[in-house]
């Protein structure tokens, strides 16, 4: 095993095929665009929160809102030789309290519902890899936090057999929000006859019957075409209510980072927009992420003086046909067990999050101190102390 100074590259353990470098500025991110938008394209279950644009984007806003000093790009680059066959998405949180300064090493953003910790073919080989590398810079962090993390096959065994290896000292968790999704195995049209559906199909009649008040729903995939459209969509979100209280907006906030999502994942069909208008007033929408064929239900609002005709209802049954006739199979509603979601399905899935920490007392005493405050939610929990 060779490590280079400051630990920019590692050759990996004994035997492995694999060279890990790390990224640690927004220059070297940006020349990573044309391997990472490759390997993304070849991903068995795409993801679009793991795609350079999502972590480019955030990562530009993040840098800006908290300071160059406390947040930089931490992405491990894996090599086979001298082709990129790996990219570990994380970023480095310094945290600086009177007595000490905590390093943190975890994925970009919160608003991400499932995470990864690889992007590439062979996960386990390349998993391997990211916790050997992990294990050999330990004195550069203080713990490795790593959140929402979807188990699609095999990933989060992987994860504990790597990290056992390495080892790293680790705990396992549930993540408190369930996923729920349901089918989509046909047209609305079919799908609204099902008898636990009939708030769905008194909304959608209810917005028929108003036709001749100049009400429609429509589907866009190419938002990034439709001048205005987010300044609208803006408009409507700062209208959303929960309980009659109002949200914070995120897209208002975030705008030049959906402003960019619009621009990149439009044209790849990957960002669909649902709306409900009334003329030329937009009413509602829903903004839906589109995975392989999977429909990611990722956020909604409509205009609270509507809310009588249950516009977000129409949303998913617009979505759900859209999602047929495009050849999806699935529609998720992402994290967060909201009363209208359960009206629709049970059928849920779970994230999971792990926490890394090292030999050095400092790192114990942070772990210690997170392990303490996430009470484990099903006994199913597994640790390696």
């Amino acid at each position: 095993m060779k490590v280079r100074e400051m630990h920019d590259v590692y050759t990996g353990a004994l035997n492995s095929p694999y060279c890990v470098e790390l990224i640690s500025t927004e220059e070297g991110v940006d020349a990573l665009e044309s391997d990472w938008n490759r390997l993304s394209a070849c991903a068995e279950s795409p993801n679009v929160f793991m795609t350079y644009s999502w972590f480019r984007t955030w990562l530009r806003r993040l840098i800006c809102d908290d300071g160059r000093g406390q947040l930089l790009p931490n992405l491990l680059l894996i090599r086979q030789k001298e082709a990129v066959v790996g990219i570990a998405p994380l970023v480095r949180r310094i945290v600086t309290r009177p007595g000490f300064r905590r390093q943190k090493l975890e994925f970009a953003t919160h608003h991400s519902d499932y995470n990864e910790l690889v992007v590439g073919k062979d996960v386990r080989a390349l998993t391997h890899a990211v916790m050997d590398y992990l294990a050999s810079s330990a004195r550069d962090w203080d713990l490795v936090d790593l959140k929402e993390m979807r188990d699609d096959g095999n990933r989060i065994a992987d994860m504990e057999a790597a990290a056992a290896s390495a080892k790293l000292p680790y705990r396992l968790f549930w993540e408190e929000d369930k996923c729920l999704y349901m089918p989509i195995n046909a047209p609305w049209s079919t799908t609204r006859k099902e008898k636990h559906l009939r708030f769905a199909r008194r909304a959608c009649v209810g917005l028929e019957e108003r036709a001749g008040e100049g009400f429609r729903v429509r589907v866009t995939g190419q938002p990034q075409l439709e001048k205005g459209l987010l300044d609208r969509i803006i408009a409507v979100e700062s209208q959303k209510r929960i309980d009659g209280l109002p949200l914070p907006p995120i897209i208002g906030k975030y705008r030049e980072v959906f402003q960019s999502l619009f621009d990149v994942l439009g044209p790849q069909g990957a960002l669909i927009i649902v709306l409900v208008e009334k003329n030329e007033e937009l009413v509602a929408w829903r903004f839906l992420y589109r995975c392989g064929t999977k429909l990611w239900d990722y956020m909604t609002a409509y205009d609270y003086a509507y809310s009588a005709l249950s516009p977000g209802t129409v949303l998913i049954c617009a979505a759900i046909d859209y999602g047929f006739s495009h050849g999806c199979d699935e529609f998720d509603f992402l994290r967060g067990m909201d009363t209208y979601k359960l009206r629709w399905t049970h059928e849920f899935r779970r994230n999971r999050r792990m926490i890394l920490w090292n030999s050095r007392w400092l790192s114990k005493l942070f772990a210690a101190s997170y392990v303490r405050h996430r009470v484990p939610v099903s006994q199913e929990d597994h640790s390696h102390l």
